[in-house]
């Protein structure tokens, strides 16, 4: 599987630089099948470019810090397989309705203060 390639497009946006946000494709290798959209992003940040940002870390489906737009739905890219997507692109962005920190971050601070408001727990 290491001559397969998939392609990623996600959202760039650096508010010091950049107006608005910009798409930017990478193709990387499709290595494996049990390839998550967050280890294509790890990826991209390891070997292609380092400036990439987003959020991660369980790694798990627990916590949903990496929740994104995949391909125009909300998901958690340490969940969403490339192969379910794959020859396709894939398009990552953040996600809808929260303003955007830079790249794939997004600003949670008001949702969290409504959360704790409400006391969910």
């Amino acid at each position: 599987m290491a001559d397969k390639r998939v392609t990623i497009q996600t959202t760039r946006y650096d508010p010091d630089k950049d107006e608005k946000p910009r798409l930017q494709s990478y193709e990387i290798p499709f290595y494996d099948d049990s390839m998550v959209v967050l280890d294509a992003l790890n990826y991209i940040k390891s070997n292609v470019d380092g400036s990439l940002s987003y959020r991660w870390s369980c790694r798990m489906g627990i916590c949903g810090s990496c929740g994104m737009m995949v391909n125009g739905t909300p998901k958690l890219s340490c969940s969403a397989f490339v192969r379910d997507y794959w020859p396709r692109p894939i398009l990552v962005e953040p996600l809808n309705n929260f303003p955007v920190i830079r790249d794939l971050v997004i600003d949670m601070d008001d949702f969290m203060h409504k959360l704790k408001s409400i006391k969910p727990w």
